[in-house]
């Protein structure tokens, strides 16, 4: 299992470009928390007349629920296997994580008998990771880096999978990721994904 998962992670675009990140464990609550009000009170449409208002404004469930939109976006697998999203309209950095063909030995990964033994290390690790970005609202390139384990795992697990499949159609699926890998890197030369 080892070897594939260290095919997998050479073969990871996410893996290629990325940098150390220095801010990843930083928690600010008072601008989390002034963030909120400022933003309960502008949906209100009301300026808060005394201090003692901001305690009856909802504010400490605007920060949950900013959070939880983070989680929630970082749960989105078009974040990690479609790059182009609507946000990046909005200033949102999104690059490509995991090749097209790395989405399908993924889906394959889910159908591998060996799935079973790496089930309560990808749900403990899952969660764990999850209740981290919660905390210190991971998302960006370079922060959500700690989601990549289950990922690579399962493609992993797919890989090994297709390996046993008949030989044409073992060759069509090398030859399509072959391709892939190829134009990919065309492209990332070239600057043109950059």
């Amino acid at each position: 299992m080892a070897i594939w998962i260290i095919v997998i992670l050479l073969l990871t675009p996410w893996l290629w470009s990325f940098s150390i990140p220095k801010d990843m464990f930083v928690i600010n609550l008072r601008e989390d928390i002034q963030e909120s009000r400022t933003n309960v009170v502008w949906k209100r449409g009301k300026v808060t007349p005394s201090p003692l208002t901001v305690y009856f404004l909802n504010w400490p469930r605007e920060v949950v629920n900013q959070r939880l939109s983070v989680v929630m976006e970082n749960l989105d697998i078009g974040n990690y296997f479609f790059a182009g999203h609507p946000r990046e309209r909005v200033g949102v950095e999104e690059r490509q994580k995991f090749f097209f063909f790395q989405f399908l030995l993924f889906i394959v990964g889910f159908t591998s008998p060996y799935l079973n033994k790496y089930k309560k290390f990808l749900v403990v690790y899952s969660g764990l990771v999850l209740l981290a970005v919660f905390i210190f609202k991971w998302r960006s390139f370079t922060e959500t880096l700690p989601l990549a384990p289950p990922f690579i795992v399962l493609m992993a697990l797919g890989l090994r999978q297709i390996i046993t499949w008949q030989k044409k159609w073992r060759i069509i699926f090398l030859s399509f990721a072959f391709l892939e890998i190829l134009a990919f890197g065309v492209f990332y030369i070239k600057g043109i994904l950059r």
